[in-house]
Order: C-alpha cells, then structure tokens, then sequence
C-alpha cells in the first residue's frame, strides 16, 4: 500500500486530482478528476508485492454510478 500511495501522490502532481483510495473491481486503486474534469479510476494488479498490471477507465457511461466526487 505504501506503493499504492506513491503512486497516487505522483498522479496528483500532474494535474490529477485523487478523490479516493480503495478497492476496484477487486484490486487496490484510486479514483481521479484529471485535467479535463473527467473521472478516473486506475486499478492495480499486484503479484508478489509487484505491479504486473495497471487498468485505467475513463468512459464516463462505465464511471456513471459514482457521480459526482468531491
């Protein structure tokens, strides 16, 4: 998780801005209004301590149900 923070720290300097941290689709991610005010989800799969997958979702039709975030 320390990682998890580091890397959401990092995303909130270029302009992101993290709303929450938790669980998506079963793996530990975060939830981001980017530059363009569009919400983001970044997941990631982690192995033996180890990033071995990052999946990114901003259609807004799939993000819907998390309305508005502040």
């Amino acid at each position: 998780m320390k990682l998890h923070g580091s890397l959401a720290r990092f995303f909130a300097k270029d302009m992101s801005q993290v709303q929450r941290w938790g669980m998506i689709n079963g793996l530990p991610g975060f939830v981001t209004v980017e530059a363009d005010g569009l919400l983001q989800t970044t997941a990631l799969a982690i192995e033996d301590g180890k990033i071995v997958g990052i999946y990114i979702m901003r259609n807004p039709d799939k993000l819907r149900h998390l309305g508005a975030v502040h």
